[in-house]
This record gives C-alpha cells, sequence and structure tokens, in this order.
C-alpha cells in the first residue's frame, strides 16, 4: 500500500513539473512570435528590412536610438525569453532576445 501511494506521489510530482515546463515553451513560443510580428509590421510601415534575430550576450553594445518593441512581463514562475526591438542611431532595425524573470505570483 505504502509503496503504491508512492509511486502515485512521485508520477503526480513528474507530471505537473512537465506541465509547467510544456507551459514555459509555449510562453516562450508566444512571446517570439509577437515579437516578430510587431517588427514586421513596424518594419514594413518604415519600409525597412526585418532584423535578424541576436541572442543578447553579456556585455553586448547596444546603441538604442528609438526603442520600437518589448515584450510584456508574463506571469510565470521562472525564466522566460524576452524581445526587443529597436532602431539604432544610423536607423538601422535590430531584434535582440535576452532572458528575464517572469512575475511569479508566490514571489510577491
Amino acid at each position: 500500500m505504502n509503496t503504491t501511494v508512492s509511486a502515485i506521489a512521485v508520477f503526480m510530482l513528474f507530471t505537473s513539473l512537465t506541465a509547467n515546463a510544456q507551459s514555459g515553451m509555449e510562453i516562450n513560443q508566444r512571446i517570439e512570435r509577437s515579437a516578430r510580428e510587431a517588427t514586421a509590421d513596424y518594419a514594413q510601415r518604415v519600409k525597412k528590412p526585418m532584423p535578424q534575430l541576436e541572442d543578447y550576450a553579456y556585455g553586448m553594445d547596444l546603441d538604442v536610438g528609438k526603442l520600437v518593441y518589448v515584450s510584456p512581463s508574463v506571469r510565470y514562475c521562472g525564466n522566460v525569453r524576452s524581445m526587443m526591438t529597436y532602431e539604432d542611431s544610423k536607423g538601422e532595425l535590430h531584434m535582440v532576445r535576452y532572458l528575464v524573470k517572469g512575475e511569479c505570483i508566490n514571489s510577491r
């Protein structure tokens, strides 16, 4: 009986962790899709080429002349991707992906 209860507890813990990981992946995909759509719309309006997506690296020089788009914060316990699109001082578009801490309800 104790073995069955333990097995059920382990199974429930594993499935809840898996569900949380999947929802994190879905959140990241939604954030990236929204950022790409917003950037494409802006690029088309101002007649500029769609920028390549860059992953932020510590110390990377960001020459932000005009902020075009920033991903909204999300309610999620863990790290999520965020996206930023900007024009540099020369007017060229850039799109950067970086990690942020989600807004966890438990940490309030």
